[in-house]
């Protein structure tokens, strides 16, 4: 109902029927009116809202007079920017109170949100009596993250029944951009660097030590020693690089030592005679699956069986096993031992004896390993109260060689419309392993975009007019 008269002649119906509508009740008297009655209700103490009747009298003189241009009604009117407001907290107790509340919205003003967690306005279930909503302005929910719906503009909670009049804007917030999948893991072949040495089975002033891991019994006995002791005459090792060459020693140039430049992909090799085995340990800074190889040249008959590499990460389990030439899968900044051997004796003697002409081994120093794949680009958030859509971020480039990119975060939605989807990742390339793990591998999937909020959340009760305009659903 429309406020009483401002000026002119104001009959005691005119009151009765602002205040006591279709009531059909006697002409009462003027002092039922007064402000803070049953009639005529004051502000309760946490009603933030404007009284329509301030400046009738609570009491003493009354007069037709004093209701010119009031109204029954509580009236919460925004001329500035406000967000995230409650018509609960607005109208504090009058709020479950049956008396009219009006909500207004002036021209060129906002009332926004700042989470997609609330609404710009709601209007909660409890309330009761007459609810009117005249928007001028913009009414504007929030954008929504990187994936991730956007914020309702005006939520109408349960079954309270509110009347709209619209002639500005109600914008759901956009949707965010969906995140771009993950680049696959490729696979190549990278140059590894050899350190941190150490003749385990050699060494010694003189004679060698004659050390074996805990788990190689292939000899038995002294059979494990590096020299060939009491066999032939002594050949006395000469550890790594040469280092530790001795006086009276015999053999071949190479032999009897363990050989590693230092540098990158140089790889590590050894060679020794007369007997075995040969048992040193290192590190590599790359992670990866690597080539060993083994042979025995022998100038003593046939009967030597196969040359073996054992590749381990303990001096009591024997690990990976190799015969002649294959693979071993090695860990970066791991001590890995390799123990080289033959695994049949010399029989041409009264008693086995394992000797050789040569017996050879060596480590790749390069090896597969694996490159990491780009990683997907985050999604642009939504548009929304104070907040621009926001475009995607490109995909990270891929981790190396053969890896793929990373996909395209998609953009965020502008008010009322869904983020776009990002962009899969490329998948990886390269020759196929599964150590440390399966790859190549594809790229993961984009995410989809998020859903744009609704304009009005709780349509269902809302009697809507006026000439303004919706940006995204209802429900």
């Amino acid at each position: 109902m429309a406020a009483l008269q401002s000026s002119g002649a104001i009959s005691f119906q005119d009151i009765e029927e602002q205040y006591n509508p279709g009531s059909n009740l006697p002409s009462r008297a003027l002092t039922e009116f007064y402000l803070g009655g049953s009639l005529v209700r004051a502000n309760a103490s946490n009603n933030s809202s404007t009284n329509m009747s301030a400046g009738v009298p609570a009491s003493g003189v009354i007069s037709f007079n004093d209701f010119y241009s009031k109204e029954r009604a509580f009236k919460k009117t925004y001329s500035s920017t406000a967000t995230n407001q409650s018509a609960d907290s607005v109208f504090g107790d009058d709020f479950e109170v049956d008396y009219p509340k009006q909500i207004v919205v002036n021209g060129s003003v906002t009332v926004g949100s700042t989470s997609t967690s609330n609404p710009a306005l709601k209007i909660e279930s409890n309330g009761v009596g007459s609810i009117t909503i005249t928007n001028s302005g913009s009414i504007e929910g929030a954008g929504g993250a990187a994936g991730a719906s956007g914020g309702d503009a005006l939520e109408v909670a349960g079954s309270v029944a509110v009347t709209l009049v619209n002639n500005g804007t109600i914008k759901a917030g956009g949707g965010g951009g969906g995140a771009g999948g993950a680049g696959g893991n490729g696979v190549f072949t990278a140059d590894a660097t050899f350190s941190s040495l150490v003749d385990e089975g050699g060494g010694g002033s003189n004679t060698p030590q004659n050390n074996s891991p805990s788990w190689f019994t292939v000899y038995g006995g002294s059979g494990n020693d590096l020299d060939g002791q009491g066999v032939v005459a002594d050949r006395k090792w000469k550890g790594i690089n040469n280092a530790i060459s001795r006086s009276g020693s015999v053999g071949s140039t190479g032999q009897f030592t363990i050989n590693h430049a230092g540098n990158a992909a140089s790889g590590v090799n050894a060679n020794c005679a007369n007997r075995g085995p040969i048992y040193f340990s290192a590190q590599t800074n790359t992670t990866g699956i690597y080539t060993v190889t083994a042979s025995i040249s022998s100038a003593y008959g046939q009967r030597y069986g196969t040359p073996t590499i054992s590749v381990s990460t303990s001096t009591s389990s024997e690990g990976t096993s190799v015969a002649n030439s294959g693979t071993a899968n090695i860990t970066a900044s791991t001590t890995t031992y390799f123990t080289t051997y033959g695994t049949t004796a010399h029989t041409g003697d009264t008693a086995p004896n394992f000797y050789y002409n040569s017996l050879s081994m060596s480590v790749s120093g390069t090896c597969l390993t694996i490159s990491t794949g780009g990683s997907g680009g985050a999604g642009g958030v939504g548009q929304g109260y104070n907040q621009s859509a926001g475009a995607g971020s490109s995909g990270g480039s891929a981790g190396g060689t053969n890896a793929g990119a990373g996909g395209a975060g998609g953009t965020g939605g502008s008010f009322g419309t869904a983020g776009s989807n990002g962009t899969n990742g490329v998948n990886g390339s390269g020759t196929s392993i599964s150590f440390p793990s399966s790859a190549p591998t594809n790229g993961t999937g984009a995410s989809s975009g998020g859903a744009s909020g609704k304009s009005i959340q709780g349509f269902s009760n809302v009697t809507s007019s006026g000439s303004g305009t919706l940006s995204g659903g209802t429900a």
